[in-house]
């Protein structure tokens, strides 16, 4: 059974940069769902899950950057993230891009 989610989820597609934190290695994708404490990012090859990852996300000229953790969503079509660490510049990016997107 899946963990009830925190924050309403968007559809969100964005260019989005995932580097596993203990290991030289990055993937580009892109996202699929976007929220305030989290977003789905599309790939055939996820990070297992509790994977510590600096996801990187470009959309309309813009850059959001957050610390996370790969979630138990991993799926072979993508994994959930959960941001742990948002800085105040980057969580103002994240509000404005789901405030146009709602």
């Amino acid at each position: 059974m899946q963990e009830p989610r925190s924050a309403t989820r968007y559809n969100f597609g964005a260019i989005a940069e995932v580097i596993d934190l203990d290991e030289p290695d990055a993937l580009v994708s892109l996202t699929r769902d976007l929220s305030l404490s989290g977003c789905f990012v599309t790939t055939t090859t996820p990070y297992p899950e509790g994977t510590r990852v600096r996801v990187r996300i470009i959309h309309s000229g813009a850059e959001f950057v957050a610390v996370g953790n790969v979630t138990a969503n991993v799926t072979p079509k993508g994994m959930g993230i959960a941001f742990t660490q948002i800085q105040p510049n980057d969580q103002a990016i994240l509000e404005t891009w789901l405030d146009s997107a709602g």
